[in-house]
């Protein structure tokens, strides 16, 4: 059959027929971008709480006048913390929060006999050690509160917000308590009957909690016992022992391993037990640099000689050893966050990064007891003050 041959009406009503197609794809194709941007946007104000963010920057802004150095007198500090971009003080009586630029944004009466502070982004758990009582919050209002039957022995907040909580018992040697991040639900719980747990901490992404336990062997020797559990079936899915050593710390990587240190070994180990790298030392830890979210850890030595210094050791990955430095000077406190460490010692603050590499050497007029670092600076908490370290 021969092709029919278009006149040039058909030709042009072919052509506004496409024309029109297209103007509705480009407006179908931009109704969908911004119904993307606008629930991209809700989502980032739900889950990185954008909001509350800009809250604390209008309040960081807007509070009293500037106020570097803090006077801290008559006050007995128990230990520094940071909020997102805020720096945390707890004393025997009372928590703050302050701007970098010292103006105080908090402070709140906490009535704890020995208050306890843990950290994971904007957010911050106090909690009373030996008592019953817990709170988390954030600058600008109160999370969760929870009074335990039992007397708390360890509280932990993960970096993506979950709460682990390790109690005593009636009929076992201690219990442990995991929360979700919104803390409507506590997820799992555990009993031990023959082991102290010490400490655990829980990690969203991989759905599981860690444990680490305290028990003595046949010959009286201690043993650390890291038990990983799901928070989904309270299944166990492995556990390792690492004998004639004492936990220190326990916290869960950026890949969702458990790193453990002990005071005589450092290791990784996976949700199926398996250790990925090891570290034995041979002198106790003065103190270590485990951060929750983050790889490798930094390990310090106190090392007691004519001329006093401190050694440090930074660990990868799968903790093996990036790099030891020696510092002069009697080790005081240490500090870090995703990005820095901090280490101070005899009046001077180093700051190093991961790779172990010294960034910055800052001078104290004053001595520090604690120092913590903040989004750019480091403050340290003398006697009576809090202040700024300087270059």
């Amino acid at each position: 059959m021969a092709k029919k041959e278009q006149n040039e009406f058909d030709i042009a009503r072919k052509k506004r027929r496409k024309k029109i197609a297209a103007q509705r794809n480009r407006k179908f194709i931009g109704a969908v971008l911004v119904l993307a941007l606008l629930f991209g946007t809700i989502y980032l104000f739900i889950t990185e709480d954008i909001a509350g963010i800009i809250g604390d920057r209008i309040a960081s802004s807007s509070a009293g006048s500037e106020g570097l150095p803090v006077d801290l007198s008559g006050m007995t500090v128990k230990d520094t913390f940071s909020a997102g971009e805020h720096i945390g003080v707890m004393t025997d009586a009372v928590y703050y929060l302050f701007a970098e630029n010292g103006k105080q944004l908090l402070s709140a009466q906490h009535g704890f006999a020995n208050p306890v502070v843990e950290s994971a982004g904007r957010k911050f758990l106090i909690y009373d050690q030996g008592g019953n009582k817990l709170v988390v919050r954030m600058r600008d209002k109160i999370l969760f509160e929870k009074e335990f039957e039992y007397k708390i022995i360890n509280a932990d907040l993960s970096a993506d917000g979950l709460l682990s909580v390790v109690t005593s018992a009636q009929r076992y040697a201690s219990q442990l308590h995991v929360f979700d991040e919104n803390y409507e639900e506590e997820i799992f719980t555990w009993s031990a009957s023959s082991e102290y747990i010490v400490c655990a901490s829980a990690d969203k992404n991989s759905k599981t909690v860690a444990a680490a336990a305290l028990s003595a062997n046949d010959s009286g020797e201690m043993v650390t016992t890291v038990h990983v559990f799901t928070t989904e079936a309270a299944v166990e899915l492995a556990k390792r022992e690492f004998k004639g050593a004492s936990v220190l710390s326990l916290e869960y990587d950026n890949n969702g391993d458990v790193k453990i240190i002990c005071d005589s070994i450092a290791a990784v180990m996976d949700k199926s037990g398996n250790v990925l790298g090891s570290r034995i030392y041979n002198s106790v830890p003065a103190s270590a640099i485990n951060v929750s979210g983050k790889s490798g850890a930094v390990i310090i030595f106190d090392r007691f000689t004519e001329a006093r210094a401190a050694d440090a050791l930074f660990l990868g990955e799968n903790f093996e050893e990036i790099k030891n430095v020696s510092i002069g000077g009697k080790y005081v406190c240490s500090n870090g966050n995703l990005s820095k460490n901090a280490i101070y010692c005899s009046g001077t603050a180093y700051i190093f990064n991961s790779a172990g590499e010294c960034t910055a050497k800052l001078e104290s007029e004053q001595d520090a007891v604690f120092i913590q670092l903040g989004k750019e600076k480091l403050f340290a908490v003398t006697r009576d003050q809090l202040c700024l370290i300087e270059e």
